[in-house]
């Protein structure tokens, strides 16, 4: 087994290369992200709790508008917390085929490219200036892809918050197994 930077190993056999790409995990942020994840669940059991004491039916209104946000928010949370907790990046290049999972906790669902389809191997350069991109990096996020191809026109992205020294090593690796 070969080994690229601390979180990315590989293994090789006659026909197939595994790759897997262990989630960045801090402990104090972990604590953070579970405290911030804790104290949002309660706050919303609080606001949510006071839904059936308010007469107004516009306060209503606009009560469950934000409970609607906070849910929203609640899963973001939750999803990258189990992340950061469980995640793994699994790439297995076998029978012309690239087999993407993303998996928390043994849960998540392989994605299958063929490689005759699979166009411009590439690292994903951040936009300078570009706010989104800065965001995409946060601890806080799923996101931060570093490496991407086409594939029928559409953009797949993968290699979550990997250094840039790590995603060419990878790259090479991933082309040499594509020829």
């Amino acid at each position: 087994m070969d080994y690229i930077g601390k979180r990315i190993s590989i293994k090789r056999s006659d026909n197939e290369t595994s790759i897997v790409i262990v989630s960045q995990s801090e402990k104090m942020k972990n604590i953070l992200l579970f405290s911030w994840f804790f104290i949002w669940t309660v706050s919303g059991i609080v606001v949510m709790a006071q839904y059936f004491a308010i007469p107004d039916p516009n306060t209503k209104v606009m009560l469950l508008v934000w409970i609607a946000f906070w849910a929203y928010f609640e899963y973001r949370i939750f999803k990258a917390y189990m992340w950061r907790k469980y995640g793994v990046e699994k790439i297995k290049l076998r029978e012309n085929k690239f087999f993407y999972k993303r998996d928390v906790a043994g849960k998540g669902k392989v994605k299958v490219y063929e490689f005759d389809f699979i166009k411009d191997l590439r690292i994903i350069e951040p936009k300078e200036n570009s706010f989104a991109d800065s965001m995409s990096t946060s601890y806080w996020l799923v996101a931060g892809e570093k490496a991407a191809f086409d594939y029928y026109g559409k953009e797949i992205r993968f290699a979550l918050q990997i250094e840039d020294a790590e995603a060419k090593a990878l790259l090479k690796v991933i082309k040499a197994a594509v020829k």
